[in-house]
């Protein structure tokens, strides 16, 4: 596997661990309801950004 390509896996690690960390802080009650939906979308869009740009230097 090239360094590309081991990137890649690194931020599909790093969007897993997000998520898995915003669903846990929304249990907890840190951050509000309205505002959960809204974060889960910044950060993946932005992740899914990253993910896209790194797969076109395929």
């Amino acid at each position: 596997m090239n360094l590309v390509g081991h990137n890649i896996e690194l931020i599909k690690e790093l969007k897993t661990h997000t998520l898995k960390r915003l669903e846990m802080y929304n249990k907890y009650g840190f951050i509000k309801e309205e505002k959960y939906e809204e974060l889960v979308k910044l950060e993946t869009d932005y992740l899914d950004d990253r993910l896209k740009m790194m797969e076109s230097f395929l």
